[in-house]
């Protein structure tokens, strides 16, 4: 599936692509790794917000 779009225009899809595209939004899992980001990034919104320190970890 192709898409295009610019910042002066909009996205369109049809027929097949917009069938796999609904399908993709219907049964698409969530990254493991990405949930695991964000709950660690939510983390330390919450430590900022209240003036804590807070340390990032570099993983090599």
């Amino acid at each position: 599936m192709a898409i295009k779009s610019s910042t002066f225009g909009c996205v369109e899809l049809s027929g097949k692509d917009a069938a796999r595209f609904v399908q993709q939004i219907n049964e698409a899992q969530p990254n493991p790794l990405g949930l695991a980001a964000l709950a660690r990034g939510r983390v330390i919104s919450e430590k900022i917000s209240k003036g804590e320190a807070f340390k990032l970890k570099r993983n090599a």
